[in-house]
């Protein structure tokens, strides 16, 4: 069994309940092994007692790699991109370097890091997990994930981006001869990109939730019972 435990489910906003308090972070444990995604400028709980085994980071903004704003000594691994390591003012000491496309395993888990579109300035990535004959994947951040359909496929378990519900979050900046994109893809575009998947709603996880989307959880759960919103210290086991 597969223990999944969100330390954090708030975006990068002021506003925060006793629900959603700390930035976006998940833990998943198997046999012992901790595994952590991410770990923000606002965090409950400290490295050193958490022990994880290993750290992987989306991308370098404050709320997901504390490294970008404050330099924190660990002997703990961060597994990060190049493009990461190089935004970030202070640099983990033992950081490992991981590339889109590429899998690779830490303890039980096997991971393939895949782009997604967020931020201009910051490149951001999503995390296909595989442990335990499941598939999860994980993007806290982002408007559209490259190769969607590739990405998407045989998944078990969806955990996204909760920064709006139906506000309209993506901008678009025009660079050069090229449109990009950036921001953040509705919940109701994410629960869509699942149904075209064949991910069950039950199975639909919403971390990082924003404004909108805090203001708005119980009208939306009321609506859609089955769909998930992760809450500070929630666990699930699969």
């Amino acid at each position: 069994m597969i223990n999944l435990k969100f330390l954090g489910t708030k975006g990068e906003i002021e506003e925060f309940t006793k629900k959603h308090k700390y930035h976006s972070s998940l833990l998943l444990e198997y046999r012992k092994f901790k595994l952590l995604i991410d770990y923000g400028e606002t965090h409950k709980q400290d490295l050193k007692k958490m022990k994880p085994n290993a750290l992987l980071i989306t991308h370098a903004h404050p709320d997901h790699y504390i490294w970008t704003i404050k330099n924190l000594t660990t002997d703990i691994p961060v597994y990060l991109t190049k493009e990461t390591l190089e935004y970030g003012k202070f640099k983990p000491e033992n950081f490992h370097i991981i590339k889109p496309g590429k899998k690779f395993k830490i303890g039980p888990f096997k991971i393939l890091p895949y782009k997604v579109l967020h931020s201009i300035k910051c490149p951001t990535i999503g995390f296909k997990i595989y442990v335990n004959k499941k598939i999860i994947i994980y993007n806290p951040d982002l408007v559209d994930i490259v190769n969607k359909n590739k990405i998407l496929k045989n998944v078990d378990y969806y955990i996204g981006d909760g920064s709006s519900i139906k506000a309209n979050l993506v901008r678009r900046k025009i660079i050069g001869k090229k449109i990009k994109f950036f921001g953040h893809a509705r919940i109701i575009t994410q629960i869509n990109w699942c149904k075209k998947a064949g991910i069950k709603n039950s199975q639909i996880i919403f971390t990082h939730l924003g404004k909108e989307t805090i203001e708005k959880e119980k009208i939306f759960k009321s609506q859609h019972p089955e769909i998930i919103f992760a809450y500070d210290g929630m666990k699930i086991n699969i």
